[in-house]
């Protein structure tokens, strides 16, 4: 086991360390939502199948531009959309298409309504350019064979995450059935004496809400997981000992929160040490110093086990940065950061040499990234509102010193990632 390692390293044995993504299983796409693709997706065909209007107007052939120009085509016919007429146009004449109509053979090329005007001329009707010197491109304003996709072009990898815009792509690929990923089942193990569930009331002052399995349960559940909340405990080491086997053997992942530090009744960081493999303890890290990492093995059984620390921003904090990362994993795709650099509206005193991610709020000014403290909480660990909307967390680097206002730093936008 290693201890005390720094956040680097942990990412690095969490990205690295052997596991194996969990079975699949088949959905109808529309209850994919949030699952991670088990199977790559290819194009069935070509898309659009033929030339296409993009827009409304006037289909013409690039040969006539000039024609258009000096006198003018006359309208040979109207060409709606979804239509099954196929229409073939004749020289000097252009046929009324509308958006998404096929071009008739011999056309390439749209004149949109509005550059137009329509005249009759014997009974005929016409159309003119209303600016003679207009610019025309031969196929402006045609979609072309395949210009969506190409029949057995990769589209969708596995390991994908399924957002509200894959089962819109799903829908156009009549993709009626996919193979996801079993959902990662997590349980949630929330240890203490002081602690009171929601709803719960009690007449001690010395009580604090349980936040932290809801917390987790929804984190858990948004980023493509299955929650399991198991039932509150207090510091009793019997107690905890019997949940935490339960968890074990029904989970893939087990998150303890609380009883990870050196109080006499911090009787989780034991149990952990008797019944996982530990792989570490302890990282140099702001919040979320106590987190530890072990493995449960029986036979081809793996569960993640990871204890974390107590307060809600530390909680939340060190599995996002941790916890997704095995998460992610086991769904068989790679946990990514999405990290931005803003400019400091006030300045960043540090006070600890550990790295540091340090809530701070997110403002767009002008195109631009800006971060503050000002309405930061200075007990971050313990603030949950500090994890409000249009929050981020500062990345402050190991060992650095304090940041003038003015200065750019990372920020890791964690909300977006949710």
């Amino acid at each position: 086991m290693r201890t005390m390692i720094s956040y680097d390293e942990a990412l690095e044995i969490l990205h690295n360390i052997p596991l194996t993504p969990l079975p699949s299983q088949k959905l109808i796409f529309t209850q994919a939502l949030n699952r991670y693709l088990a199977q790559d997706i290819f194009a069935p065909r070509n898309v659009p199948p033929l030339p296409t209007a993009s827009m409304d107007g006037y289909a013409i052939a690039s040969a006539d531009i000039q024609t258009l120009r000096s006198e003018g085509l006359c309208i040979q016919a109207t060409n709606n959309a979804g239509t099954q007429r196929e229409f073939e146009l004749e020289s000097k004449c252009t046929i009324r298409t509308y958006t998404g109509s096929r071009m008739p053979k011999g056309a390439d090329t749209m004149i949109l309504k509005e550059d137009v005007d329509e005249y009759q001329d014997k009974g005929r009707e016409f159309i003119r350019l209303k600016d003679p010197s207009q610019a025309i491109s031969p196929k402006q304003w045609v979609r072309q064979v395949g210009e969506n996709y190409t029949k057995g072009q990769k589209l969708l990898e596995s390991g994908t995450r399924i957002t509200p815009f894959e089962i819109g792509l799903l829908a156009d690929l009549n993709q009626v059935f996919v193979q996801v990923v079993q959902k990662p089942k997590v349980g949630i193990l929330s240890i203490g004496d002081e602690i009171i569930e929601v709803g719960e009331e009690s007449h001690s002052s010395n009580v604090l809400r349980s936040v932290n399995n809801h917390l987790l349960n929804a984190l858990v559940e948004s980023l493509g997981g299955e929650g399991i909340l198991y039932p509150k405990v207090g510091d009793d080491v019997d107690s905890i000992r019997a949940l935490y086997r339960q968890a074990l053997a029904q989970c893939d992942i087990l998150l303890t929160t609380g009883g990870m530090s050196v109080g006499d009744f911090d009787f989780t960081k034991d149990i952990m040490d008797q019944e996982t493999q530990m792989v570490f303890k302890g990282v140099r890290l702001k919040p979320g110093k106590p987190v530890a990492y072990g493995i449960y093995t029986n036979g081809d059984k793996q569960t993640h086990v990871f204890g974390l620390p107590g307060y809600p921003n530390s909680c939340a904090a060190t599995f996002l940065l941790f916890g997704r990362v095995i998460l992610t994993r086991l769904c068989g795709s790679i946990a990514g950061q999405l990290v931005l650099e803003a400019t400091l509206l006030d300045e960043a005193v540090r006070t600890d040499s550990r790295m540091e991610f340090r809530a701070c709020d997110v403002q767009v000014r002008e195109g631009k990234l800006y971060a503050s403290f000002a309405r930061k909480k200075t007990l971050q660990s313990s603030m949950i509102e500090n994890l409000g909307a249009h929050t981020a967390f500062a990345i402050l680097q190991e060992n650095g010193a304090s940041l003038p206002k003015g200065a750019v730093v990372p920020l890791l936008v964690f909300r977006d990632l949710v």
